[in-house]
């Protein structure tokens, strides 16, 4: 006979009246007519979507075949900044917006300190914000990566982020090399959700070839490929999350 652990009855304790006053709560939403608004049935069918999705890219990883070592090898040698290169990095930050012209961009290069950047920025009446922040170069592009690892200590470096541009300049490198079977493991998992990821693209690509979809004047798709789609990405990096967090390595 199996015996209940303090733990677990603390745990009980103190989860179970969470549930009792959300459940209380919610029963009082719907007496006031909340479950019967627009805004409410459409949060609901996009929380049903995304669970769907999710459990569509669950079903096609059962399909998909494990990579073999010597795909995992090829990986780990073409992505050195991920494996044996891997450093992260901890930064002095500017954050601001994209300028309005390639000029605007390059006439900041002329500053050579932080400080200094910080100064042109605000007489620019440019906004911006500043912090340390951690760099990691797995999650970086192969040739950002490359000259962020050459970068002297404190010189800034410019470099894009979304619609902005940081300027960052190092603190401190921390070497965090990742090799052995937990590279392999960690590579294995990055082609297995790029395959659930081509899986999902090709079901995709059938169901937009099947559907008479049709948009109004601006509004039509720039053309790119499936496995680009935002629903995809998120679908299979909640995936890759879940596998790499019971790996114990960041990434």
């Amino acid at each position: 006979m199996r015996r209940r652990t303090s733990t677990g009855c603390a745990y009980r304790k103190t989860i179970l009246p969470q549930l009792v006053d959300r459940a209380l709560l919610a029963e009082s939403a719907r007496e006031m007519g909340l479950d019967k608004s627009p805004e409410f049935a459409a949060q609901r069918e996009r929380q049903e979507q995304k669970l769907l999705v999710e459990m569509l890219a669950k079903k096609l990883a059962d399909t998909v075949a494990a990579p073999t070592v010597r795909a995992t090898d090829r990986y780990i040698a073409a992505h050195p900044f991920e494996f044996a290169q891997r450093q992260k990095f901890y930064v002095d930050q500017i954050r601001f917006a994209q300028p309005a012209s390639t000029q605007a961009l390059l006439s900041l290069g002329q500053f050579r300190t932080l400080d200094a950047l910080a100064d042109g920025l605000s007489r620019s009446a440019i906004p911006f914000t500043r912090d340390h922040v951690l760099i990691d170069t797995a999650f970086l592009d192969p040739a950002i990566a490359s000259q962020v690892a050459k970068q002297p200590l404190v010189d800034p470096i410019l470099l894009p982020y979304k619609r902005f541009y940081t300027a960052n300049a190092i603190i401190q490198r921390l070497p965090t090399p990742v090799s052995g079977d937990v590279a392999r493991g960690l590579a294995a998992e990055i082609l297995r959700r790029k395959s659930i990821a081509d899986a999902m693209g090709q079901t995709l690509q059938k169901a937009r070839k099947d559907a008479a979809i049709t948009y109004q004047p601006g509004y039509t798709p720039d053309g790119r490929s499936s496995t680009a789609s935002k629903a995809i990405q998120d679908a299979t990096e909640h995936r890759s999350d879940a596998a790499t967090a019971t790996s114990g390595v960041p990434h």
